[in-house]
């Protein structure tokens, strides 16, 4: 077959950011932003879908799809593929999640834990260290102390209140014992409220590492929320949400979201 007997390909929607030289604020863009009524059917609003998948127009229009969503073609999904990769719904919550950080990938997960054990996996090698702040949500240190433990994932935390010759000691004693896989912190602490000085983690990250690879900055911000704290404009990498909590009106919903910015972003999510 030729070029000629393919469809025109039918690109994501993506709105504007910007009007003239000012740049919009993530609540004007909350309005409408990621909707793209072309897959929604032509509705108004969007609709909830009952589906798991999605019709294609064609087999190569599937196959070009599918490529986009995996990140064996570049520049994303062009079109729905299957409700765990890019439903519309999802796929407007994950924009609009980014915007407030101005974060350039958003990947929304059935709870905050899913979000924080999939970062991790995605991150972490067998025989890895990990550098944290303390303390951690329960289930967090659980993740890192039994589970990842069993893959010989090591640790070295340092307290929340640390100041950054404190936290660069830490990462020198973390980097003598391997290659270290994250620093992940938790600012506001869960249930303690201690706060992490991320723009210390981020100048003790450079001072250790100079011009070696360097670990991902990760923080659960939960606490906060993306409104009254961006952690990626203070030097993380990542972060990472429970959406149970503040962000959907606390217990409300059960979900989680990770987003990230930089040459973090295709790693993570």
């Amino acid at each position: 077959m030729t070029d000629d007997n393919f469809r025109p390909r039918r690109t994501m929607h993506h709105q504007a950011r910007s009007i003239g030289n000012r740049k919009l604020k993530p609540a004007t863009m909350m309005m409408g932003h990621g909707y793209d009524p072309r897959l929604s059917e032509g509705s108004l609003k969007p609709p909830i879908f009952l589906t798991s998948t999605f019709v294609f127009e064609s087999a190569a229009d599937g196959k070009r799809f599918f490529e986009g969503v995996t990140g064996v073609r570049p520049g994303g999904a062009e079109g729905l593929v299957y409700g765990r990769f890019n439903g519309p719904d999802q796929e407007i919550l994950e924009d609009r999640l980014a915007l407030w950080e101005d974060a350039e990938e958003a990947l929304t997960f059935s709870s905050g834990m899913s979000a924080i054990a999939t970062t991790f996996l995605a991150l972490v090698r067998p025989g890895d260290v990990i550098v944290h702040s303390a303390p951690l949500y329960a289930a967090t240190e659980t993740l890192i102390n039994r589970i990842l433990g069993k893959l010989g994932v090591t640790w070295l935390d340092f307290p929340a209140g640390a100041t950054q010759p404190e936290i660069e000691a830490v990462i020198a004693a973390a980097k003598e014992k391997g290659r270290i896989a994250a620093i992940y912190l938790e600012s506001p602490a869960n249930p303690t409220n201690a706060l992490v000085d991320v723009e210390a983690v981020h100048a003790a990250r450079k001072a250790v590492m100079g011009d070696e690879e360097l670990p991902p900055i990760v923080i659960d911000n939960t606490f906060l929320g993306p409104l009254w704290s961006q952690p990626l404009a203070q030097g993380a990498d990542v972060t990472i949400y429970s959406l149970t909590k503040y962000v959907g009106g606390h217990s409300d919903l059960v979900a989680g979201v990770s987003t990230a910015v930089g040459f973090q972003a295709s790693v993570a999510v």
